[in-house]
């Protein structure tokens, strides 16, 4: 099947699976070596149904998360759209594309998914995606008594909630992270500042690279950097740091 994806961590997974991925959005941006070759058609939020036409698509693959309701109600293309609210949830949504495609290989990462989840993981604070940064605190503030926020954007400042996959991933591995409400709230200077937290600052979808200097003389909080991408592109890439982690 030829396949339009537009979703960035799907396009990723559907490549490692073998599916024949003829089209992308501009996010989707791994394996690199891979998805230079492949036709960018729009972006997460926006597509051009011209340059899909011109790939002749059997099947156009959306999320909810990601993709928006217009784009689904506006597709002229057979498709198919996961929603990813949980790591619970991925071998189920392995299963709906393994099923949409016909594809074993999804098939095995589904149950690859469900065998890890089924582990009680030993997710030492070395063992999180940290990256180096100057104008980050030391990790070993991590292993203080404070809470942890995960923070996404800046201006304004926004972090992920309890109905989110990177909440239930920490969540998984034993670092359940604090948050005022659902889905994608926004946080206030005063209420960081109420419950003093160590902030996770993530290399995406906001740049927090060599930012965290700003960051902690504006919020007077302890932060480091974490690698947005294993704990928030579901599929392949958050399997195999899951598969990382010892038992």
């Amino acid at each position: 099947m030829r396949v339009v994806c537009l979703v960035p961590s799907w396009t990723e997974t559907l490549l490692e699976a073998g599916v024949r991925v003829v089209g992308r959005t501009r996010y989707c941006v791994h394996p690199a070596d891979r998805v230079s070759d492949i036709p960018v058609v729009g972006g997460t939020k926006d597509v051009n149904w011209e340059k899909v036409a011109a790939l002749v698509p059997d099947l156009v693959v959306f999320d909810r998360e990601e993709n928006t309701r217009v784009m689904a109600d506006s597709c002229p293309y057979p498709w198919v759209a996961t929603d990813v609210t949980s790591v619970q949830a991925m071998p189920a949504a392995l299963e709906q594309l393994a099923q949409a495609l016909d594809c074993n290989a999804l098939w095995h990462m589904a149950e690859r998914y469900r065998h890890v989840l089924a582990r009680t993981l030993a997710c030492a604070i070395k063992d999180l995606p940290l990256l180096p940064d100057a104008g980050a605190s030391e990790p070993a503030v991590l292993g203080s008594e404070r809470p942890w926020v995960y923070l996404i954007w800046r201006k304004p400042w926004m972090t992920v909630g309890r109905d989110t996959f990177i909440h239930s991933l920490f969540a998984h591995l034993g670092y359940p992270l604090l948050t005022p409400g659902e889905r994608y709230p926004e946080v206030t200077q005063d209420w960081l500042a109420h419950h003093q937290p160590v902030l996770l600052c993530a290399s995406e979808p906001y740049p927090y690279a060599g930012k965290l200097t700003r960051v902690r003389q504006e919020l007077q909080l302890d932060a480091v950097l974490v690698d947005g991408e294993p704990l928030c592109w579901y599929g392949i890439r958050s399997l195999r740091f899951l598969e990382s982690l010892p038992d």
